[in-house]
């Protein structure tokens, strides 16, 4: 629904010391002992056919277990983990919806747990020392034919990007990681005002 929801040179000899599924151990690992995350980020939409990019900068938020924040200019989404608010700031819409693991909904969880679980996966090269993990999918679970996580040397996720049956090209890159940091639980929650027209879905 809202976010569907990345960089190749030469990298030191440590790095081939690891396979694909110890890389993504370690990140599962240091996600598990994750309970807060904030960051700036990009999120790019880039179509093969048109040859054009859209690109939008913004700050995000994550509390475990899927509760996140995306503040984008002109829109906010926001969800506690069991709803989802898509708040276009210019028209004052809201949409709620209930919220899911899949391909319609943005999970951390998903991403670094279910994808590398249901891929096929193989570590390519990357560069300052990130690690860069091919999945291509084993059946049709997933409406993507490619993502690639790139992860730092500490073994956080620095971005995703999904190339789906179409050639598009959506990429979430994250910067100014900070975790386990005191986050306001007012974050990840929608409030909501007389002048806002909401379209509740659940």
């Amino acid at each position: 629904m809202i976010l569907k929801l990345l960089f190749i040179i030469a990298i030191p000899f440590c790095i081939y010391a690891q396979n694909a599924d110890e890389v993504i151990k370690n990140l599962q690992d240091k996600f598990t002992k994750t309970q807060t995350l904030k960051a700036e980020f990009t999120q790019t939409i880039f179509s093969t056919q048109s040859n054009q990019s859209i690109k939008f900068e913004g700050e995000f938020y994550f509390k475990k277990e899927n509760s996140f924040s995306i503040v984008l200019p002109n829109r906010n989404i926001i969800s506690d983990g069991k709803s989802v608010w898509n708040f276009d700031k210019a028209s004052k819409k809201v949409i709620i919806s209930p919220f899911e693991n899949g391909n319609t909904t943005f999970s951390l969880n998903e991403i670094i747990f279910s994808y590398p679980q249901k891929c096929d996966l193989l570590l390519l090269k990357s560069e300052n020392n990130n690690y860069l993990i091919k999945g291509v999918p084993k059946d049709l679970d997933y409406s993507f034919k490619e993502a690639y996580l790139t992860i730092s040397k500490d073994y956080l996720l620095n971005a995703i990007e999904i190339i789906d049956f179409n050639n598009m090209k959506y990429t979430f890159q994250l910067f100014s990681v900070e975790i386990n940091q005191k986050i306001d639980d007012a974050k990840f929650q929608f409030n909501q005002s007389k002048e806002i027209e909401i379209i509740d879905l659940r």
